[in-house]
């Protein structure tokens, strides 16, 4: 008989474990809304957005925060990944994406961090990255959408950006 040995855990492990089971169980439940009504993926999004959030910063230490802030950190301003990459997509309101290439200026921000506009699995981790960077930039998420949604292009909300940015 031969005994299986597993290498030393690390007293962070368990809990490191406890927060993937948090997010499967988040996209399981997304998921699920998604095949009962026919909801936009927007909907989705922003319904289960709070509770993804609440439940990462609950589970979440302070050093594996710090190491995802440092990991989401990117040398691109929020103003320039909209300037540039949202060059890309056709500009949507309402909603994040519509499964093509058009884009929100959030959308365009998730897809940025890799998003396809597409895949419901992949979205809450783009959406996490993007309030990341959103919040180390300093800027309100509300606030972008309330510009995109009341009929701001891409270069005037990063120009608004750039100019709040320079007061």
């Amino acid at each position: 008989m031969f005994l299986i040995t597993q290498p030393h855990l690390e007293s962070e492990q368990p809990e490191v474990l406890n927060n993937l089971l948090v997010l499967l169980l988040t996209i399981y439940m997304a998921r699920q809304q998604l095949l009962k009504q026919e909801s936009s993926v927007s909907e989705v999004l922003g319904s289960h957005k709070k509770q993804l959030t609440k439940n990462l910063e609950q589970h979440t230490d302070k050093h594996h925060m710090n190491t995802i802030n440092r990991q989401s950190y990117v040398e691109s301003s929020i103003s320039q990944i909209i300037r540039t990459y949202g060059k890309q997509f056709t500009q949507i309101r309402k909603q994040y994406t519509d499964g093509h290439s058009g884009r929100c200026v959030m959308g365009v921000i998730m897809s940025y961090y890799g998003w396809d506009g597409k895949c419901i699995t992949n979205s809450e981790r783009r959406l996490y990255a993007a309030l990341v960077a959103l919040r180390q930039a300093g800027i309100s998420k509300e606030l972008l959408i309330e510009l995109n949604d009341s009929g701001a292009s891409f270069d005037e909300i990063a120009d608004y950006l750039d100019n709040i940015k320079n007061r």
